[in-house]
């Protein structure tokens, strides 16, 4: 697979104007998303939103390994939504309930999508110490985590 590097800029869809990329936290801070993952660490970033149960099922299966992998693999689990402006406390709602461990943020402008051209939900991607998109599963099984542990394993 090609390698890439995992966008952190984007442009103003009608401005055209380059933008860093933002999200915003549980109490509706913005940042950069760039500041939530510093190189030097292995991330997967799951693209997901709270209306796809098929990212919920991901996202609960992610949640059984998370503390293992984190620990064992210097690992990081960010879950990204793209639900809309206006869905903002569905996102932190729907991750307290289900007593998600991992970090969850919202991009709720959409400019991460456009960049890492996400058509179907949901999305991981695997990011390498270096910040370069490494491994991309095409969608959830027990077979496909397994392999997902395994390219992590050889970071």
């Amino acid at each position: 697979m090609s390698q890439s590097v995992f966008p952190f800029n984007s442009v103003h869809g009608s401005t055209k104007e380059p933008l860093k990329i933002h999200v915003k936290n549980e109490i509706g801070e913005k940042s950069y998303l760039e500041s939530h993952m510093p190189k030097g660490k292995i991330y997967l970033v799951s693209v997901w939103a709270t209306w796809c149960s098929r990212c919920r099922g991901e996202l609960k299966a992610l949640q059984e390994v998370y503390c293992n992998w984190s620990e064992e693999y210097d690992f990081e689990l960010l879950a990204i939504s793209i639900d809309t402006p206006t869905d903002h406390p569905k996102v932190f709602d729907m991750a307290y309930k289900k007593r998600w461990d991992f970090k969850v943020l919202h991009d709720e402008y959409g400019y991460l999508v456009k960049e890492l051209e996400v058509s179907a939900l949901p999305r991981m991607f695997l990011v390498d110490q270096k910040g370069n998109i490494v491994y991309e599963p095409k969608g959830y099984s027990k077979s496909a985590l397994r392999q997902l542990e395994e390219r992590i394993k050889a970071l």
